[in-house]
């Protein structure tokens, strides 16, 4: 697939909305009437391209944004109680995030309008294009939602197609609005899906490879996951449970993710999304300050047989990770052993699985969350079905997944995975593990995002309040003491759509929650 990146020949007139001032607006925006012609298929094959810094294990995503950020907020990250610590690497690296998201949405802008001037024949071959890039955006838009709340989207990323910076500020659109279009429109996809084919999409279709019943199943799921985030709190917790009600009870209408051969992913192939140094040095950057294992982690993985592929022994030969509970300068002692000593007394994260696997593939949906969905539901009374079967399944998966993706190592020898009957009798001891049915599910669901869906982590934590998880005070911080509900607006957008910034200010602070949030 090669030819991908000629999509990249129109990128220079395809910027995201974001922090600019009218002029530089002007320059980076050429005359639409002017821009080089391009097909849907290839804008779709755009829109992917242009969230690959955020999708795939890239160094932007790991490094700058959630190992010393999002990571921690969850605990799935281990760090020292040191000032300033809830402030992740800093301001310009969230706008970098903001910037990405708005640089998909204006690539999608493109596609519907390119689809827009079809003729009716075109268009009956091409809408799945435009389809597929919506599923695509509309998980990137969760996200984004999910990170600071109330954004921009409806009249955001059209400069491209107009050339007017006087109409081109966006106003902010309210979350629950949002994440209400989203229930509805991929409701609306999954039946268009069903009723299509076709022969163009396979070469385009990097994620999927043109198999629209995968893309199904990634539309299904992905408004699962958000109607159960909806369900808890807040204002669409009723439309929440009436979505999950839909979807589990009619598995023929609405197919889900439903084993790990079907998991949606981005494979780090030879098509130009090899990995290669982008996730070591996203996570063994500064000496291995920033992939270090929590003892939170540490503890829920007692026993488990996945410790053994996410983490590494320390020179003592055991388990050791960051506890909140202990003061900076005793964790800052351990941290900066010397080699001689041991080094480092806090285990690492597994080379061989993470850090050094240049075969790490983008992960956007498995079958372990969508049964821990299930689970939830079904034991919340949501839906019918059998709470404990669902929940054991999602942890014989969760087990399986992690496994499959230590098998592709080549740092290192892959580990000899255990067998299907130990894996079934330990997920079956975890359904009696904990105080709770709710505390076992929500705890092996935050488990499993551990390390490769950071922000998934954290959703769930601020959702549910599962893992209860102890934080020091930050006394030295006046401005985030405390592990922030959400992120502030970056301060480009802040100066540069400043009217519509005005109307979200009021609630612009680390500690507003979001509407589904616990």
């Amino acid at each position: 697939m090669k030819h991908i990146f000629s999509i990249l020949l129109i990128c220079a007139a395809l910027l995201t909305f974001n922090a600019c001032s009218d002029q530089e607006y002007i320059d980076k925006y050429s005359d639409p009437s002017k821009t080089l012609i391009v097909s849907c298929e290839k804008l779709m094959t755009g829109v992917f391209k242009a969230g690959y810094d955020y999708t795939m294990p890239s160094y932007a995503r790991y490094f700058c944004f959630e190992t010393q950020q999002i990571g921690r907020f969850a605990q799935i990250m281990g760090f020292v109680n040191s000032t300033g610590r809830y402030q992740g690497m800093g301001e310009a690296y969230n706008n970098d995030r903001w910037k990405n998201f708005y640089n998909v949405l204006t690539q999608f802008r493109m596609l519907e309008y390119t689809y827009g001037n079809l003729g009716e024949v075109d268009k009956a071959d091409y809408e799945v294009f435009v389809l597929l890039a919506k599923v695509f955006v509309y998980e990137q838009l969760q996200q984004v939602i999910d990170l600071w709340g109330d954004v921009p989207f409806t009249e955001a990323g059209y400069l491209g197609i107009t050339g007017d910076v006087k109409s081109s500020y966006p106003a902010y659109e309210k979350a629950e609005t949002l994440y209400k279009m989203m229930l509805d429109d991929l409701k609306a996809i999954n039946s268009q899906l069903a009723g299509m084919t076709t022969t163009y999409l396979v070469a385009q279709d990097y994620i999927n490879k043109g198999n629209l019943l995968k893309w199904r199943k990634y539309a299904n799921s992905l408004r699962l996951r958000m109607a159960m985030r909806l369900s808890s709190n807040g204002s669409l917790s009723s439309e929440g449970r009436f979505v999950i009600n839909e979807i589990l009870s009619d598995p023929a209408a609405y197919p889900v993710v439903d084993n790990n051969d079907e998991t949606v992913k981005i494979l780090a192939d030879a098509d130009g999304f090899k990995v290669l140094d982008g996730i070591r040095e996203g996570f063994e950057s500064w000496g291995g300050q920033c992939n270090r294992a929590s003892q939170t982690m540490l503890s829920v993985l007692s026993g488990d047989p996945r410790l053994d592929i996410l983490y590494e022994r320390n020179a003592e030969g055991i388990y050791a990770g960051l506890d909140t509970h202990d003061a900076e300068a005793d964790q800052q002692k351990l941290f900066d052993r010397q080699t001689a000593e041991g080094g480092n007394y806090y285990s690492a994260v597994d080379t061989a699985t993470f850090s050094r696997n240049e075969s790490f593939p983008g992960i956007l949906m498995t079958a372990a969350e969508v049964s821990f969905i299930k689970a939830e539901a079904c034991q919340k009374g949501y839906v019918q079905g059998d709470a404990q079967a669902a929940f054991e399944k999602g942890v014989r998966e969760s087990v399986a997944f992690y496994y499959q993706l230590n098998s592709t190592a080549t740092y290192r020898e892959p580990a000899d995975a255990p067998s299907s009957s130990d894996i079934a009798a330990f997920a079956t001891a975890k359904w009696s593990a904990y105080s709770s049915k709710e505390e076992a599910i929500a705890t092996q669901k935050w488990l499993h995002f551990g390390l490769v869906q950071m922000l998934e982590a954290w959703n769930e934590v601020r959702r549910t309040g599962i893992p209860a998880l102890y934080f020091q005070t930050d006394n030295a911080s006046a401005s985030c003491p405390e592990v922030p509900a959400r992120l502030k607006y970056p301060t480009d957008e802040k100066n540069n759509n400043r009217a519509n910034y005005e109307t979200v200010m009021a609630n612009d602070t680390y500690y507003t929650k979001l509407f589904w949030a616990k």
